[in-house]
C-alpha cells in the first residue's frame, strides 16, 4: 500500500512539473479574476468579441455561425448577425435582419439573481411583434427566436417570477412567457462551443486557438 501510494505521489509531481515546463498552468482570464475579477459585464464583452465580427480576431462570422447552430439556427454564409452588448439592459443580443431573428443572451456567469420578470419584459420588448407570436406554437415554426439563459453550471435555475407577465403589462398577454428559454452552462455547452470553435480554426493560428482554449478552460471551473 505505502509503495502504492509513493507511486501515485511521483505520478502526480511528475505531471505538475510537466504543466509547469509547458506553462499549462497560466491562464490570463485567471490571472484577470485575481487581479480585478471577472465580473458578468466582463463576460458579457468577452462573448460578444467572439460572437462579433470584430476585425482583432479576424474570423467573421465563424464562432458566431457555430453558437447559432449550438443553440438550433441554421445561418447561411450570406445572412447579416449584429451582435450587442449591454444594449437596453440585454447582456448580449444578436439580431438578423433579413430574414428576420433575435437571440437573446442572459448571463448570469456570476450567479445573479433574476430581476422580477426580467425574461418576460426581455422577450416583449425585444421579440415580441405581432399576435400570433404569444403562443409556444409560433416558436416550433420559428427557431430564428432565441432566449440563451447562461449559467456557472447547471445548479441555477431560472426564477419562476422572472418568466411571469408584469402587472402593468396588457391583460391579452399570455400569463407567463411563451418561448422557451433555453438554458446553457459556461462549464458544458459554453465550453463545448469554445472547442468547436478552436476546432473550426487553421492549425496555424495559434495565437487564437490559445485565447480560445484558456476561456475554454477558466468557464469548466466557473
Amino acid at each position: 500500500m505505502i509503495e502504492f501510494l509513493l507511486e501515485t505521489a511521483n505520478l502526480l509531481s511528475k505531471e505538475r512539473q510537466r504543466r509547469i515546463n509547458k506553462g499549462e498552468n497560466i491562464n490570463i482570464f485567471s490571472l484577470w479574476n485575481d487581479f480585478s475579477g471577472l465580473t458578468e459585464p466582463i463576460h458579457s464583452r468577452i462573448l460578444h468579441f467572439f460572437l462579433s465580427s470584430n476585425p482583432m480576431h479576424g474570423q467573421g462570422n465563424r464562432f458566431l455561425n457555430i453558437f447559432l447552430k449550438h443553440i438550433g439556427i441554421q445561418s447561411h454564409k450570406d445572412e447579416e448577425w449584429v451582435s450587442t452588448v449591454e444594449i437596453g439592459r440585454v447582456d448580449v443580443m444578436l439580431k438578423r435582419f433579413h430574414p428576420h431573428g433575435l437571440v437573446i443572451i442572459e448571463n448570469k456567469s456570476n450567479g445573479a439573481e433574476d430581476q422580477p420578470n426580467q425574461l418576460y419584459r426581455y422577450w416583449y420588448k425585444n421579440i415580441h411583434h405581432c399576435n400570433d407570436d404569444c403562443t409556444r406554437a409560433y416558436y416550433e415554426l420559428h427557431p430564428e427566436y432565441k432566449i440563451v439563459y447562461l449559467v456557472p453550471n447547471k445548479e441555477k435555475k431560472i426564477n419562476d417570477d422572472s418568466l411571469t407577465r408584469p402587472i402593468d403589462y396588457p391583460e391579452y398577454l399570455p400569463d407567463t412567457i411563451p418561448i422557451k428559454p433555453i438554458v446553457f452552462s459556461f462549464q458544458e455547452e459554453i465550453s463545448s462551443w469554445l472547442e468547436d470553435c478552436i476546432d473550426s480554426l487553421p492549425e496555424e493560428n495559434i495565437p487564437l486557438k490559445n485565447l480560445l482554449l484558456q476561456y475554454e478552460q477558466y468557464c469548466k471551473n466557473l
